[in-house]
């Protein structure tokens, strides 16, 4: 499975530097708010998007995770998306891509659920598969719904975020 997230991460890295050779027609940076299902953990983050051959794109962004029972996160996720114009302002896409997570808590006496005994650091890879909508609000600016089901070996859950971005 490892193998497969590295390759998937590789290939859509492959796709992004490919972008930046082509004509990069836009590219938009925003901020998110995020809600993770495993421990009920809100977040926010930050992404950068950038779209190429009219209808595809890739997005990098991380997430921190509030500290919630003694333990917060951060996760770096590169996804790629294929957009359909659904309206003249509505666009729906599917996302697929890899993500890194990294779980830190306080206090090695809290009961952390994915922990070694006496660790105080836990780093996974995983895989993120789900769709989002963005809705133009003008010219420049956007505001975005995304939910995703994040594949790990020890923390399956799904996210929730949404953000606003300013595309140039």
């Amino acid at each position: 499975m490892k193998r497969f997230i590295l390759a998937a991460i590789v290939a859509i890295c492959s796709v992004t530097a490919s972008a930046f050779v082509a004509d990069v027609l836009e590219w938009t940076v925003g901020t998110q708010l995020v809600y993770g299902t495993e421990g009920n953990m809100p977040g926010a983050g930050l992404h950068f998007k950038t779209h190429y051959l009219d209808s595809w794109r890739t997005a990098l962004s991380g997430n921190y995770y509030f500290e919630k029972n003694g333990v917060s996160c951060f996760d770096v996720n590169l996804e790629c998306n294929y957009l359909f114009n659904v309206g003249e302002k509505i666009q729906l896409y599917p996302l697929v891509g890899g993500c890194a997570a990294i779980w830190r808590q306080s206090d090695t006496d809290v009961d952390g659920w994915r922990f070694e005994s006496g660790d105080k650091t836990h780093y996974e890879i995983g895989l993120n598969v789900g769709g989002g909508i963005d809705y133009l609000l003008g010219e420049h600016w956007l505001i975005n719904a995304e939910v995703k089901y994040r594949f790990m070996k020890n923390a399956d859950q799904v996210l929730f975020g949404v953000g606003v971005g300013f595309r140039f």
